[in-house]
């Protein structure tokens, strides 16, 4: 049985989608095609899903548009103002 998942702050928009459409990681791998260690990876946030392909197949099986899937890209360290 698959792990239920909980919102928590930090959560990839991916991982929310999960739990307002009431399914499991898992469930969205077989879902979608894409491997659990991928969606484990970028929930995760080790891998950041780059690939439009792929993202088009979660988004196909969540119901949603693409856009609501894509993270911003994080900010670079640096603090310098250009």
């Amino acid at each position: 049985m698959a792990r239920r998942m909980t919102l928590t702050d930090n959560m990839t928009k991916i991982d929310r989608k999960c739990i307002e459409a009431g399914i499991s990681r898992l469930e969205l791998s077989r879902r979608s095609g894409v491997p659990p260690r991928t969606l484990e990876a970028w929930a995760r946030r080790l891998r950041v899903p780059r690939d439009v392909y792929v993202l088009q197949k979660i988004a196909r099986a969540l119901d949603c548009p693409i856009e609501d899937l894509i993270e911003p890209e994080p900010e670079k360290g640096g603090g310098g103002n250009a």
